[in-house]
């Protein structure tokens, strides 16, 4: 094999990939109208534990990151800022690094950890305790019944997040500076009202629901390649995780290039 033909392969690889994630998840979408009759009860149940575990049970770690994060961001923007001259910029910095930038990234990370993993997993379980092949003997699609809710909950979930994300982080993160510094809220508040826009917080919670759907798919997506063992599960799943981060980061970049450039 020549040198040209080792970098055309491993230039087709990842397109590969990305080709056969496109089609999994077209295919899935497909069954929201095609197999729409199926089992709906059933669907929305899967859904409904989708967003629970999600979205509910992932508070109390989002609540705990976002107020040090946010706490630890707000202080070193007010220690630094006011002695370059730049206090009125204090609420434009504040936005741009946890609105914009950080708090979604950090909520996805933290799915990516809890749920990316959990889906991988319980997915590669069913498909070598041949659950999946059971779904299918019952007339029903897996794509629909199984992936399908997880991309829903995980997406619903995700975007509600980063609402609470960036409440925290901003709100929240600011009491847990005060008790480090003596940061005046007042001024705090008005260079925070006159940054902040409604716009930020939709591209926010657009930018986590875009992440949620490709962290499901890419999670289904690996569990479904597993075929002959347990021990395939692990590798599968860490390689849906690396997935996950790198077409997390890319579509950030691109959404802030389509949004704020």
């Amino acid at each position: 094999m020549s040198f040209l033909d080792r970098i055309g392969a491993a230039s087709m690889a990842p397109v590969s990939k990305m080709s056969e994630l496109g089609a999994f998840f077209v295919l899935t979408l497909k069954t929201l109208w095609s197999d729409r009759k199926i089992a709906p009860a059933m669907v929305f149940d899967v859904i409904m534990r989708q967003v629970l575990f999600t979205g509910v049970e992932a508070l109390k770690i989002i609540t705990a990151i976002a107020l040090i994060i946010g706490g630890v961001v707000i202080l070193e923007t007010f220690s630094i800022l006011p002695g370059l001259g730049g206090e009125s910029a204090i609420g434009t910095i504040l936005v741009i690094v946890v609105v914009r930038e950080l708090g979604p990234l950090l909520t996805a990370f933290i799915l990516i950890g809890r749920s990316g993993t959990a889906i991988s997993t319980e997915i590669g379980y069913m498909t070598v305790n041949h659950e999946v092949e059971a779904i299918e003997s019952m007339g029903i699609n897996p794509l629909r019944f199984i992936v399908l809710p997880r991309i829903i909950g995980v997406a619903v979930a995700i975007a509600a997040l980063s609402f609470y994300f960036n409440t925290i982080a901003l709100f929240g993160g600011y009491f847990f500076a005060r008790f480090m510094a003596d940061i005046p809220f007042g001024n705090y508040m008005t260079n925070l009202s006159a940054a902040i826009r409604f716009w930020d917080v939709a591209v926010s919670g657009i930018k986590c629901a875009i992440f949620g759907v490709i962290v499901a798919t890419v999670c289904c997506y690996a569990g479904f390649t597993v075929r002959y063992s347990f021990t395939e599960i692990p590798q599968v799943t860490t390689k849906a995780v690396v997935t996950s981060i790198y077409l997390c980061f890319l579509s950030n970049i691109l959404i802030t290039l389509f949004f704020y450039i």
